[in-house]
């Protein structure tokens, strides 16, 4: 069912439950996310953050509540690029217009744009073990776009990549969203991550999990249309001191998790 005009998806009284030995996963979850919104979501390990993103991918069914999205779906990319290692990195992102129906004549055309979108002509090639673990996310990216859904999801993508290389995809993933517009939910362990991404930041409860605190950063992003008055240094001081308050909700999450 399609949504709203302003709004990609809504989770009313969402409920997961794999078993009843188990008790659930989800429960009660509200939320709403407006088009065009980047939102960073953040939990404890096994609060239910996954499968949150399957059902709104359609990967799963809801035991309660709803769940409204574009009627095209959503794309999803996972912390593993998950590439077809026999195929170059053109081909990769092919398959994906190919399976949506793209003809052939405009397939490789296509795919060479959305390469030079993740600034990736240059690897069009080259097949997934000749690049980088970085190259291969952002071929990876340019494949989830490659299916012009206009919701991506994204589950802890660069959670496995070092830190240099993770800092420069941050910069890649920002320009890419405000050159496409697409709406954007990020899971991520990473507070800093999530905080540096995010212009909304949501907090999962401890299983069952419950959306129970958000951040908007968005003032503190572009602080003139939100009036905030204040130099660069006191704006990163006050991202610096929302992210520490962030950890330490996260910390008293996992804690609760643990007992």
């Amino acid at each position: 069912m399609s949504t709203a005009t302003t709004t990609a998806i809504r989770l009313q009284g969402l409920g997961k439950t794999f078993s009843p030995e188990d008790g659930p996963v989800l429960q009660d979850v509200d939320l709403e996310v407006e088009r065009g919104q980047f939102v960073a979501l953040l939990g404890a390990s096994g609060c239910g953050k996954s499968t949150l993103l399957n059902i709104v991918a359609g990967l799963e069914e809801p035991t309660a509540g709803s769940v409204t999205v574009p009627a095209e779906g959503a794309a999803l990319m996972f912390q593993d690029a998950a590439l077809f290692p026999w195929l170059t990195a053109r081909r990769n992102v092919e398959l994906a217009l190919e399976l949506r129906g793209v003809p052939a004549p405009q397939r490789r055309e296509r795919a060479e744009e959305l390469l030079k979108l993740v600034r990736l002509p240059h690897a069009a090639d080259k097949r997934p073990h000749e690049l980088s673990g970085g190259m291969r996310q952002r071929v990876a990216l340019a494949r989830a776009l490659a299916q012009e859904r206009e919701v991506l999801l994204m589950d802890e993508p660069f959670s496995a990549l070092d830190a240099i290389t993770r800092d420069l995809l941050h910069e890649e993933l920002l320009r890419v969203w405000r050159a496409t517009g697409r709406t954007i939910v990020f899971i991520t362990h990473n507070v800093g991550e999530a905080v540096r991404l995010g212009q909304r930041v949501l907090l999962m409860s401890s299983r069952p999990g419950q959306v129970v605190q958000e951040w908007d950063t968005r003032p503190w992003k572009d602080p003139e249309s939100y009036g905030f008055e204040g130099s660069a240094q006191s704006l990163d001081d006050t991202l610096a001191e929302l992210t520490r308050t962030i950890t330490a909700r996260l910390r008293e999450e996992i804690s609760r998790h643990a007992k």
